[in-house]
């Protein structure tokens, strides 16, 4: 048996662990999966992932003092900071009128691309809800014609994405590496007719594509609904055919089509059915594993269910 494997991370394992504060980072008790969470046994049994861990080591007091020293220093300027940072946002509120007349604040990347068709491919700060809504996002300047606003991307498994509705409404991570932008943002850009583009990469350099000439998402209020149509087959099949028309799910709030909660059973969050042929936002592995059934970044037309792509980037963009 592969301890690491089996539980997704890595740790000075026996057969197999009573302590697994690596990975996967879960939210409290989940008995989806046994032991693949945040788990510290003998305090909160297997099925229990932490909040926060920390492994310390202290070699002699004067560090613990210089340590205090710094996080009273810290909190200062954390304060400090937090009431300039609520002082601008009310500045900029207010000169919302002004600011709007005055400067260039596109809505996503294509308009940033007509504004200047010379942009190269790059992290861009765009508008997708007003003047006060401003989120940095990675603009793909290069892929058939460009104009692209990237709304999801995995690249290196540095960031977790199993995570809350709250994360997965408002977006998390950034534009340099792997970020979800956001279903709030999605449901606006995607309020004039849109098309997807969905790149994929496996471990051997190997490189295909989805393309949908329609991709639009509803209201929160209908549950961010996803209508998506007009496949183009770049190599990676058919993945969202299943996925049309199903309400966005996250393993805190289930709105699949299922019995089961398909966000938990899978470890991502996306339009689950029942329960997916796409697992873009699944635990991040490394090629072929058939060690847990198709929790990693799945497009099961492509690679089928046990393998994990190394990288997968969908993008949308205003049809002309």
């Amino acid at each position: 048996m592969n301890c690491a494997r089996l539980y997704l991370v890595a740790f000075w394992y026996k057969d197999c662990h009573y302590a697994n504060p690596s990975k996967v980072y879960h939210w409290g008790a989940d008995d989806t999966i046994h032991g693949v969470g945040v788990v510290w046994s003998h305090w909160k049994g297997f099925n229990y992932s932490l909040k926060t861990i920390s492994m310390d080591l202290s070699t002699f007091m004067a560090t613990d003092v210089r340590a205090t020293g710094l996080k009273s220093l810290s909190l200062c300027s954390v304060s400090a900071a937090v009431f300039l940072l609520q002082l601008v946002s009310v500045v900029l509120l207010l000169l919302a009128p002004v600011l709007t007349s005055c400067f260039f604040l596109p809505l996503d990347c294509s308009d940033i691309y007509h504004h200047n068709n010379s942009q190269s491919s790059g992290m861009y700060t765009i508008y997708p809800i007003g003047v006060t809504s401003a989120v940095q996002v990675y603009c793909d300047m290069d892929s058939d014609g460009g104009r692209w606003t990237v709304f999801q991307r995995r690249m290196d498994g540095s960031l977790n994405f199993y995570r809350p509705w709250d994360h997965y409404k408002k977006g998390f991570g950034i534009a340099a590496g792997e970020y979800w932008l956001g279903l709030e943002n999605l449901f606006y850009l995607t309020q004039n007719k849109s098309e997807l583009l969905v790149d994929m990469e496996d471990f051997s350099g190997n490189k295909v594509f989805a393309r949908y000439s329609s991709f639009s998402i509803e209201s929160e209020s209908n549950g961010y609904k996803l209508h998506v149509s007009g496949f183009t087959d770049g190599g990676a099949g058919d993945g969202l055919r299943v996925h049309n028309g199903q309400k966005f799910s996250t393993f805190d709030n289930d709105q699949d089509s299922s019995s089961n909660n398909c966000a938990k059973l899978y470890l991502g969050a996306f339009w689950y059915k029942n329960c997916h042929a796409a697992n873009p936002n699944g635990v991040y592995r490394w090629g072929e594993d058939e060690t847990i059934y198709a929790i990693g970044v799945v497009w099961k037309n492509w690679k089928d269910f046990n393998y994990s792509l190394k990288a997968i980037s969908m993008k949308i963009r205003p049809v002309q």
